[in-house]
């Protein structure tokens, strides 16, 4: 499948409309843009609900696989709250693959510009996302009760994000801004209402997850730590993993650690690593070269029963079919 890459500052949303006119032509003004041809349709609007605080709405569909590359914007205190609506995608971003469909727990995804990020939208499917971007000066001015939840998610200015799943309240709202934007009176304004109201309950949001300390964020150093995890636990597989052991190692409590690895990998650590040693053990099977009594010493079962129990759980089959399987 033919790709396209879209490269873009991050900041505000000009720079998209900026980006989408150079790279498709179509038609621009200050807060839109527009195309419609037998390759892509794309139409986005901005809207400033607040001084300093931009409802952007998108929708498109494009013929080739399409992939846009975000270039930080170094500037810590501009943050972006994106709303997945409609459609799937895939972000990669700080060694990080995140597959998202509309309607998940990802259905939300904020971050504060300041590491590369890059967006890939497949063929052929509709697309739409409601987005925010705003300045931390616009979002005390407007809401000043909210500035302490700011400081919880982004006050020490390091690389960051967060996802949450879309509450009912805050996805009939934004419904709301897709039928308006297409009234024929008061569109305008009826959208921009229903943006700051939306706006406003998504801090709401974010201010009972601050509380319950439920917050799905991970800094830059976060995914360092997890991925150096990983390379221990795969490199490791005939072992048996203690978490408390590998908590220790990396200096974090074992309560964060199990909280970051799940936000990270959507799975616990046992369930990462015995996962991945049925896969090595399926990729030493396949071969013909280990024996099933092999493989399952060999990772550390000490009773080929488990192993045998374990690995139908996890691929479906007995070690011992592997064997007969063609190549």
């Amino acid at each position: 499948m033919e790709r396209e890459v879209l490269n873009m500052q991050e900041g505000p949303a000009t720079n998209y409309i900026d980006a989408l006119h150079q790279k498709f032509g179509g038609q621009r003004t200050l807060d839109t843009y527009s195309i419609n041809n037998a390759s892509i349709a794309c139409h986005l609007t901005t809207y400033e609900i607040y001084r300093g605080i931009e409802l952007v709405v998108t929708e498109g569909l494009y013929n080739k696989i399409l992939e846009t590359r975000h270039i930080p914007d170094d500037e810590p205190d501009f943050i972006h709250i994106n709303i997945f609506k409609e459609g799937q995608l895939t972000r990669h971003y700080s060694s990080k693959k995140e597959h998202v469909e509309a309607g998940t727990t990802k259905g939300v995804f904020a971050h504060n510009g300041l590491f590369p990020l890059v967006t890939e939208f497949p063929a052929n499917h509709n697309f739409k996302a409601i987005g925010f971007k705003f300045r931390k000066d616009a979002l005390m001015e407007l809401m000043p009760e909210a500035i302490e939840t700011y400081h919880t998610l982004f006050g020490d200015h390091n690389p960051i994000t967060y996802h949450a799943s879309l509450p009912k309240e805050i996805e009939r709202i934004t419904d709301d801004i897709f039928y308006f934007r297409e009234s024929e009176f008061g569109n305008r304004s009826l959208v921009i209402a229903r943006g700051l109201e939306a706006f406003t309950a998504l801090w709401i949001m974010a201010k009972n997850h601050a509380v319950a300390n439920d917050l799905n964020g991970l800094h830059a150093d976060d995914y360092k730590r997890l991925l150096n995890i990983k390379k221990k636990l795969l490199s490791s597989l005939e072992q048996k993993v203690v978490i408390e052991d590998i908590a220790i190692e990396y200096g974090i409590s074992v309560s964060k650690l199990k909280r970051d690895f799940k936000t990270l990998y959507d799975c616990s650590i046992y369930q990462f690593y015995t996962h991945a040693k049925m896969d090595e053990a399926y990729r030493r099977l396949k071969s013909g070269d280990y024996s099933v009594m092999e493989v399952g010493y060999d990772l550390g079962y000490q009773n080929l029963s488990k192993f045998s129990s374990m690995f139908k759980k996890v691929k479906g089959i007995l070690p011992k079919e592997v064997l007969k399987l063609p190549d």
